[in-house]
């Protein structure tokens, strides 16, 4: 062989390396292997909508469970693995938004943006029908 494939070999295994290290948290999590890790995560908001942060809530994707932010701070518990995702408050059931979904940390930030035309014209609408205006 000569440096060329030892190179590329070598490129192929330290890629082989780095998505395994990544899959890792997802195939452990759907293995369910030994006992689950509990995280304790505090996630912060970017609120980056003319709404209130106390109109969004963090969502447990796994169990529908959701968890309000106070002072723009969410605290919440769950399974390695399990992804949170910003959603607006139930108050505001007839409106959708969906934030990104992120795996859970220990310490998060997590923002809520509205910035897209027809995502922002479409929940403001909803929202503006829910209180009449």
């Amino acid at each position: 062989m000569n440096r060329r494939d030892n190179a590329v070999i070598l490129l192929g295994c330290v890629l082989a390396v780095v998505l395994v290290y990544f899959a890792l948290p997802a195939i452990h999590s759907s293995l369910r292997i030994g006992e689950p890790k509990i995280i304790r995560a505090s996630v912060r908001l970017v609120n980056n909508c003319p709404l209130a942060d106390q109109s969004f809530t963090l969502r447990n994707t796994q169990t529908g469970r959701s968890t309000p932010f106070y002072n723009g701070i969410a605290h919440t518990e769950a399974e390695r693995g399990t992804y949170l995702q910003i959603v607006l408050a139930s108050r505001f059931n007839d409106v959708i938004f969906n934030g990104e979904k992120q795996r859970i940390r220990v310490r998060m930030t997590m923002t809520a943006d509205c910035s897209s035309g027809d995502r922002m014209r479409g929940m403001m609408d909803g929202i503006a029908d829910k209180f009449g205006k």
